[in-house]
């Protein structure tokens, strides 16, 4: 918690910055889920900020949406509660809890008051975020513990944590998304899990806290519904080949079933969760055992086993598909394209928008090298190798003693298997493809490696450590391995310092708010859009949660300005928004992240028929062909107005005068 909050501010000096260069630095996606709190926070009452929620007319202006329904701001409405629960608490007990000073800036920006102390709505918020970093660690060390059945585990998966915190977290860069709230709730899910599977019992009490832990789970990340997916496809495949029992399984099915229910429910039926391929698992699951598990189970094994494996898979999709159909809704369609281009040449805009970010793409050699040489993934390999050994050794026993007294193989071929940690080995297994093929999700590789890797500490599976002298000997050397590195990457952290500045952003952002009235409508940019409606409250026409078909209809429109079509083509579709104002971004229009992913290149694959045709973007940052008329610029942006045919639309107060 400390550690993860001093980076984060030794990063941007983030107690020196004025309340308008904090907003600032909540760049995309931060920005978008943060104006939820502030929105929350300013309204004179927290029911009437959960009015404007249920009835936001600025996020996708005209629409009028349901921000608890379309987006996973549940964590910001849970926040902004405890905020305004402290304020009024210490004005009651006239408590000070910020204080307020004057800062010099550089580089010829004028000074600004900046105010620290729990009480300055970003400080409370973050500090929030950092308490679910803590509870991240500490159920990293409760699910080593767990596993390995030693306090030891527990420190030893810990340690692998902090020495690999740059390859299993972005909280301390990132505070504000959505991993942050949602990735401890993953982790206790998975320890709820792992203990049903090891003690299950017929008590309300186990699907129970199942469903509480998949509920926030779900409800603060929409994509949760991915790995509690793979939690129910392997807890039903040791169903299938009777390494557990039906119990357990059930307990675990229930849970999440509630979980997802009471998701819905809260989400205001989230039409993306109802059409969801969770949804679809859910239905094929209880479809398989109520109905069909028993005729499967007529036809030999293990060809009974195969084909139970291959209907689930190919229900689930089928479930999803229909409930899609019914629904008349294609809002997750993305996801399947993002996995289809990962193994074919397919593309189009809307993948390349994804696949051209960093984070979207595969797992680099880099990350597997770092890994490695903090010992964490040898020592992995260790512990897998020794496991998976005993377990085939007792496995052939088994084996061999079924045959020879002709007993029945299953389920006593798994008498002396932990299913507990066949469990996180097989979560470790989904994880690593899940990274291999979006880099982004490492945040759940490596926190499972370092669970993992508490096994070493497990007498069971390396017998040699029963002497006390060996193991601490053992335990030592395998800490003063991982520290040579490791200590070396938290010195690496600690040691950078950085200082949050955006002179162009900030003058574009004074300019929307006193040149400009509340009613103007402003396109541009998904990440600037984010800042900009956070900032000065102006209604924008599409945003960063790039989720549902119609956000990704309405900025496709608004990043036709990066095309090579004619102004009076981009104009119209603009028009039809209802925009006002078009922001340009330098960047976006002249630079590209890496080679084939610049707007324009994009925009080359989806119109092909137009690569002979002059960019259309220089033209309107470096000039303003009508029916375009430029009334800001500085040295990143331009604010291009949209002149309506049918309304005359106020110029800029500068332009009154």
């Amino acid at each position: 918690m400390m550690h993860t909050s001093s980076l984060f501010e030794n990063d941007r000096r983030f107690s020196h910055l004025s309340d308008l260069e904090r907003e600032m630095s909540f760049r995309t996606e931060m920005g978008f889920y943060y104006s939820h709190y502030k929105m929350m926070v300013e309204a004179p009452s927290f029911l009437s900020g959960l009015n404007r929620l249920l009835h936001n007319n600025i996020t996708e202006y005209p629409n009028v949406v349901n921000s608890l329904q379309r987006f996973n701001v549940m964590p910001e409405v849970v926040i902004a509660g405890l905020y305004r629960g402290l304020i009024t608490v210490s004005r009651w007990a006239e408590l000070e809890l910020q204080t307020c000073y004057r800062v010099t800036r550089e580089s010829g920006l004028p000074p600004v008051w900046s105010c620290d102390g729990v009480a300055v709505p970003a400080n409370f918020y973050l500090s929030c975020a950092w308490c679910m970093a803590g509870l991240t660690a500490a159920f990293i060390f409760l699910a080593g513990a767990q596993l390995s059945r030693t306090l030891a585990g527990g420190l030893l998966a810990a340690a692998c944590f902090f020495f690999n915190h740059e390859n299993a977290t972005r909280v301390m860069w990132t505070p504000p998304l959505r991993e942050t709230f949602a990735f401890p709730f993953s982790l206790l899910l998975n320890i709820i899990v792992t203990e049903v599977l090891r003690n299950p019992r017929r008590h309300y009490s186990q699907w129970l806290f199942v469903s509480v832990a998949s509920y926030f789970y779900l409800v603060s990340w929409q994509f949760s519904q991915f790995t509690i997916i793979i939690t129910i496809m392997v807890v039903y495949f040791f169903h299938t080949i009777e390494l557990i029992k039906p119990l357990p399984m059930l307990l675990i099915l229930f849970g999440c079933c509630l979980g997802f229910a009471n998701c819905l429910v809260s989400m205001f039926a989230n039409r993306m969760m109802m059409t969801s391929y969770l949804a679809g698992c859910l239905i094929a699951m209880f479809l398989m055992y109520v109905t069909l598990e028993n005729i499967f189970n007529w036809l030999p094994p293990p060809f009974n086993k195969s084909i139970q494996a291959a209907f689930i898979v190919l229900s689930t999709m089928a479930a999803k598909m229909e409930l899609s159909n019914w629904l008349g809704t294609e809002e997750d369609t993305h996801v399947y394209n993002i996995l289809r281009s990962k193994f074919t040449n397919f593309t189009d805009f809307d993948t390349k928008l994804y696949t051209c970010a960093d984070e979207y793409d595969f797992l680099p050699r880099k990350t597997i090298l770092q890994l490695s040489q903090t010992f964490l993934i040898p020592l992995v390999s260790v512990v897998v190798g020794a496991v998976g050994s005993n377990t085939i050794t007792k496995i052939k026993k088994h084996i061999f003693d079924s045959v020879k007294n002709g007993t029945e193989l299953l389920p006593r071929m798994w008498q002396e298997v932990d299913p507990g940690i066949m469990y996180n080995i097989a979560m470790l297994i989904a994880y690593f493809v899940l990274s291999w093929l979006i880099m982004r999700l490492k945040l759940f590789m490596t926190p499972q490696l370092c669970i993992v890797a508490a096994l070493v500490t497990s007498k069971k599976y390396f017998k040699f450590m029963n002497k006390k002298e060996v193991f601490y000997a053992t335990m030592a050397l395998i800490l003063a391995v991982m520290t040579v590195k490791g200590a070396r990457n938290i010195q690496d952290q600690r040691s950078h310092r950085g200082q949050y500045r955006n002179p162009g952003l900030e003058e574009l952002l004074v300019w929307v708010e006193t040149e400009t009235t509340p009613q103007s409508v402003f396109a541009g940019t998904m990440p600037t859009m984010a800042n900009l409606m956070l900032s000065t409250r102006r209604p924008i026409v599409n945003h960063p949660h790039y989720e549902t078909a119609e956000v990704r209809r309405r900025t496709k429109i608004v990043y036709s300005v990066f095309s090579r079509r004619k102004p009076q083509v981009v104009y119209d579709g603009l028009l039809k928004l209802q925009v006002n104002y078009l922001v340009l971004d330098e960047k976006w229009c002249f630079r590209s992240s890496k080679p084939g992913c610049s707007m324009l290149d994009l925009w080359d694959v989806e119109e092909p028929q137009y690569k002979q045709r002059e960019a259309l973007c220089p033209k309107l940052y470096k000039h303003s062909p009508a029916p375009f008329h430029r009334v800001f610029a500085n040295d990143e942006y331009v604010v291009l107005q949209i002149p309506s045919k049918y309304v005359q639309i106020p110029p800029p107060k500068s332009l009154q005068s």
